[in-house]
């Protein structure tokens, strides 16, 4: 049966904020969490997009708040084979969204998106790094760390000297990176852990300190070729950013929210702050120096999709040390469609707008739905 109905679910941040202070967080960081968590905060603004693009492919569309879609579920169930359903949540600790792909595969619907097991596995970048290492993805020497004990550890640390970065485990947009985040001793680096661990109760990821440049690597299927669809851009260093473009803090990450950052507005947490600076993207495929590091990316996101199961529309996020040679940071399944990066994907990559180009990936998604892999 063809595909008729889309339906796009998105947990918001206010029953984010809500259900984390539920469970003992502070208004305050539960507010600070959950901008990451909403990972749709800035949809709205494109429901009518959306909606008129797909209506004009013959299809209808339906938005769900997460907390409303089992009350809907019984209207939806009679036409399981014509619906597709988007869960846009990324990974599966703090929240629920991540639930909708197995539910989705239990009701019989077909699913957009990476499958459950992808979907679980991306907030983890321990174990994302962990399985990419055994494809031979080149990742940093990495030590999990609860609190201030040490619970696994990944490559060589013999030849560490410093300095360390320490980021938290599965929070992602910048949340828990401070300008102190980069550490002259394993020490300090210990005493970030643990502050990570008391103020957000997520492990940390203790690592050398790579000095380069970030890389997102942006993909939305659309019908061609995997490497053509690649979107392979580098954030351009700002030295009004806190750490004077070392690396993107929480408060650098002001800047970065909200859907229409090209012109230099914010959402959630950056609301009321001034914006520091307005980011700035450089397609790699268009700097001959850099065809060294693209084609080492390409190989590895081509390696990372069969190994993860990767599918229809996610990132992933490298940084090219000092020197060229790329090193994988993480993945998303489910990359904010909505902010900058990914609008300046859609256009350079595709030429389309995020509703044109989602009518056109939304069907190609549901003609897998009788396959085998989806059994």
């Amino acid at each position: 049966m063809n595909l008729s109905h889309v339906v796009i679910v998105y947990e918001t941040e206010e029953a984010a904020r809500a259900r984390l202070q539920r469970y003992g967080y502070t208004p305050e960081l539960a507010h600070e969490i959950a901008v990451y968590l909403g990972q749709a905060t800035d949809l709205p603004d494109f429901f009518g997009e959306i909606t008129e693009a797909l209506n004009a492919e013959g299809l209808t569309v339906d938005f769900i708040e997460l907390d409303a879609l089992l009350a809907r579920l019984p209207d939806l169930m009679p036409q399981p084979d014509s619906t597709i359903l988007w869960t846009i949540t990324d990974g599966i600790r703090f929240y629920r969204g991540s639930s909708i792909s197995a539910l989705s595969r239990m009701a019989g619907f077909a699913r957009y998106g990476s499958p459950a097991t992808a979907q679980h596995l991306c907030q983890n970048k321990f174990a994302s790094l962990a399985l990419a290492a055994t494809a031979g993805i080149p990742i940093a020497p990495t030590l999990l760390i609860e609190g201030r004990k040490q619970l696994a550890s990944l490559g060589d640390w013999q030849q560490q000297r410093g300095p360390y970065f320490v980021k938290p485990n599965t929070l992602g947009a910048k949340i828990g990176i401070f300008s102190d985040s980069r550490c002259a001793t394993l020490d300090e680096a210990l005493d970030r852990a643990e502050r990570l661990w008391d103020r957000y109760h997520d492990r940390a990821l203790i690592q050398p300190f790579v000095a380069g440049d970030d890389v997102r690597i942006s993909f939305m299927d659309l019908g061609r070729g995997f490497r053509a669809q690649l979107g392979i851009e580098q954030l351009a260093k700002d030295p009004r950013s806190e750490t004077g473009g070392e690396f993107m803090t929480m408060k650098d990450n002001e800047t970065l929210s909200g859907a229409r950052d090209t012109d230099g507005s914010r959402g959630g947490f950056g609301q009321g702050h001034a914006a520091a600076f307005v980011p700035s993207m450089t397609d790699l495929r268009g700097e001959p120096a850099a065809a060294g590091a693209v084609a080492i990316i390409e190989d590895a996101a081509v390696r990372l999709v069969r190994l993860l199961g990767l599918r229809d529309c996610f990132s992933i996020d490298f940084r090219i040390r000092t020197g060229g040679s790329p090193v994988f940071f993480e993945f998303e399944v489910c990359p904010a469609v909505t902010i900058y990066d990914f609008q300046a994907y859609l256009r350079g990559v595709h030429g389309q707008t995020l509703g044109a180009a989602l009518a056109r990936s939304f069907r190609l998604a549901h003609g897998r739905r009788g396959t085998r892999a989806e059994a």
